[in-house]
């Protein structure tokens, strides 16, 4: 009996070690399918064309189509598909599955992917493009010269992406003789999209710009440029909250320079369906209708009753000798309703602060600003020292107070710009 029990754990165990790879092919052609359909949205339709299973590989044909409009019209217009067909030949190992992914019919694009999926879905992936050179064959011809490139990263079954991106270099040249070129673009990132908001982080350097003219004279000079974006949830997921930051170490167009400058800028608990759905309304550059103002009353009212702030959490440049600071805060507090009908009721209940400071530099080197800053000291609005011209003011109770201790209503300063 022992022996027979042997034998049978034996037999078992080389029925799995045999039936394994079928099982993995399977599992994988469940993970193919499963994603699929998770990447489909109102922009981009996929599609499983077929797949066909095997024992140690199997093959699998997708299709990807831009339903957008807009990109759809820019893709055309430069003679590039609108559909992408995708030919993936999958390898079967004992607990992943490897894939080499190229374009069916854009064979002229060097640009091959190679993913490893584990069974519980989570996925590596590293994208890389060869030296490509691309003619456009729209209203503008150009050129599009762009060096060996790579994008790898990690998502997992939860949908959360982790992605590292290099770009050696770009070069666009028109026809006319003007040319863009870009250097050194590093990227990276970490999140997931939920509920239709990105959740993470994204950072993009940048580390030269260059435009020249038809006669090749340099008219803007980009160096050392770095964009982050960070967002996050509340913990019910009704409240978004995005943080923007731009920094630069030099920009020169002409015979003008800006030097160390920082832009952070962010949107606190802003209503997450509100917001979408006023991104929606405005999304592709539609005009501003009466129809669609119409169309945006609701969420713009959902907007400002569940309240929202908005931060300048430091700009800062130089230019030349001289230097501005500056940051301000603004907070619509909840239960703000009507703000369509009487905006003076908003005035009313926002709260915040603005901080200012102009250099005397700046000031000297620029005149037209002298007048507007002398006149704030005149009405006890800024003070002035050999620093130069400082600014302080907080908001509260539908008031503007200034240092000095002198009092504006907003509605005064407010209603004349709402007017215009």
């Amino acid at each position: 009996m022992k022996t027979l029990k042997r034998i049978g754990a034996v037999g078992g165990a080389v029925a799995l070690i045999l039936c394994w790879p079928l099982a993995v092919g399977q599992v994988g052609q469940k993970i193919v399918t499963d994603g699929l359909a998770n990447l489909s949205n109102d922009q981009v339709k996929t599609e499983l064309v077929s797949y066909e299973r095997g024992y140690f590989s199997s093959s699998a044909v997708t299709r990807y189509t831009v339903l957008d409009r807009d990109i759809k019209r820019q893709l055309e217009q430069q003679g590039l598909p609108s559909e992408w067909v995708i030919n993936s030949d999958i390898q079967h190992h004992a607990f992943s599955l490897s894939a080499v992914s190229t374009f069916s019919e854009q064979t002229h694009i060097p640009l091959q992917l190679n993913t490893q999926t584990r069974l519980n879905g989570s996925t590596d992936f590293q994208m890389h493009l060869d030296n490509w050179f691309y003619q456009s064959k729209g209203e503008q011809p150009f050129t599009l010269s762009m060096t060996a490139s790579s994008l790898q990263g990690t998502a997992s079954i939860l949908g959360e992406i982790s992605y590292a991106l290099t770009l050696p270099s770009i070069a666009l040249n028109f026809t006319n003789g003007e040319q863009v070129q870009l250097a050194h673009v590093y990227g990276e990132g970490k999140g997931k999209q939920e509920k239709g908001f990105w959740v993470g982080q994204h950072k993009i350097t940048l580390g030269e710009m260059t435009i020249r003219d038809v006669r090749q004279a340099t008219r803007f000079n980009l160096n050392h440029a770095m964009y982050e974006f960070r967002s996050s949830m509340d913990a019910s997921k009704q409240r978004f909250t995005g943080q923007h930051m731009v920094t630069v170490r030099a920009l020169k167009t002409g015979d003008d320079e800006i030097r160390d400058a920082i832009f952070d800028f962010t949107l606190g608990d802003v209503d997450r369906k509100a917001f979408t759905q006023l991104s929606e309304l405005y999304q592709g550059g539609r005009t501003l209708s009466n129809s669609l103002i119409n169309q945006a009353r609701p969420a713009i009212e959902k907007l400002f009753s569940q309240g929202f702030s908005l931060t300048l959490n430091r700009l800062a440049l130089t230019i030349g000798q001289g230097e501005l600071e500056a940051k301000w805060q603004l907070t619509v507090p909840e239960g703000t309703h009507d703000v369509l009908h009487d905006p003076g009721a908003l005035f009313s209940v926002l709260s915040g602060f603005l901080e200012a400071l102009v250099s005397q530099s700046l000031v000297k080197d620029y005149p037209f600003i002298q007048q507007g800053v002398d006149q704030l000291v005149l009405m006890e609005m800024a003070t002035h020292n050999e620093q130069g011209y400082q600014l302080k003011v907080d908001i509260h109770n539908g008031l503007l107070v200034f240092a000095s201790g002198k009092q504006v209503p907003l509605t005064a300063l407010m209603m004349p710009l709402l007017l215009q």
